[in-house]
């Protein structure tokens, strides 16, 4: 975790307007702000712009209309549903870690190691033999081992056993910054979210409170 001690907002959107075609804008209008202890879920049924929202806050896509200003001192940790592809299945766990960051003490590769469940002899398993939930959790380990201080998650429970869900949910709960996470999981956006940005009946928009608070003052008007 990098430290973040500036009082502005790690990200702010305004106004912005995406589609890949004229005749289909997946988001409009939509305006909001990332501050630095946020932990905001976007939600919403497939196929209506949540993973495209990240990739506008990563700068891998640009806006029609509008515009998403990082602060200066944002650093972004992104999951994405591909990452886990560019882990080297000839190396072990302990040295995917380690891989880039040769600063790292291993100390604390074993600490992220554990904390990702791959405590004692584990962490020396080659990433060949790894299962899909487990080669997200080492991913999640890498990025946070990173000096972060955002984490962009896209459905990072996806293919996880409880057991790794578990694990994912201590660590977004323990990581000090902030957190915009796309997820489907009910269980997470129940114990993390403190906003939303809701992808539903036609519209996005961005929800100040947390999934019981939207489900009892305004609720899914498309079916879930």
């Amino acid at each position: 975790y990098l430290p973040y001690i500036n009082k502005d907002p790690l990200v702010t959107a305004e106004g912005i307007k995406f589609g890949y075609h004229a005749d289909d804008i997946l988001i409009k209008k939509l305006s909001f702000k990332v501050n630095k202890e946020d932990k905001i879920c976007i939600i919403g049924k497939n196929g209506k712009g949540k993973s495209t929202l990240l990739k506008l806050i990563t700068a891998d896509l640009e806006s029609l209309e509008g515009e998403v200003k990082i602060h200066n001192k944002t650093e972004i940790g992104y999951f994405g549903q591909m990452n886990i592809d560019r882990l080297d299945p000839a190396l072990s766990i302990c040295e995917e870690m380690q891989q880039h960051n040769s600063s790292i003490s291993i100390m604390n590769i074993r600490r992220t190691c554990s904390n990702m469940m791959f405590s004692g002899d584990l962490a020396h398993k080659k990433i060949a033999v790894l299962s899909g939930g487990e080669r997200s959790r080492v991913m999640l380990g890498k990025i946070l081992l990173k000096p972060v201080n955002l984490l962009l998650l896209d459905e990072p429970t996806n293919h996880l056993d409880m057991e790794s869900c578990d694990a994912l949910m201590h660590a977004i709960q323990n990581f000090e910054g902030a957190v915009v996470m796309v997820t489907h999981d009910e269980y997470f956006l129940k114990q993390i979210a403190n906003k939303l940005i809701v992808f539903d009946d036609g519209k996005v928009f961005l929800f100040e409170g947390n999934y019981e608070d939207f489900l009892k003052k305004i609720g899914w008007k498309d079916e879930q």
